[in-house]
């Protein structure tokens, strides 16, 4: 029971972790296609879009699982 509860723990440290990286290198993408498209407008833009909602996306799957442990966490803690 207690090596569940550290595991879970752990997941939930890493998770979240992975969670602030994603949205970080979605910032640095955002900025990438506005600055791209401010000095040089060129056809790859789009590319700097669809790496945004993949990481967007990424860092949601993300949150979700950190938020489902943390249910999971107190239901152990409960018991």
């Amino acid at each position: 029971m207690e090596m569940e509860q550290q595991r879970i723990k752990q997941r939930i440290e890493d998770y979240s972790r992975f969670f602030i990286t994603l949205i970080v290198l979605s910032v640095y993408f955002y900025l990438g296609m506005i600055i791209t498209n401010y000095l040089e407008p060129s056809d790859k833009g789009i590319l700097l879009v669809w790496l945004l909602l993949l990481s967007l996306i990424s860092s949601g799957v993300f949150l979700y699982l950190v938020i489902k442990w943390k249910k999971q966490l107190s239901d152990l803690l409960q018991d």
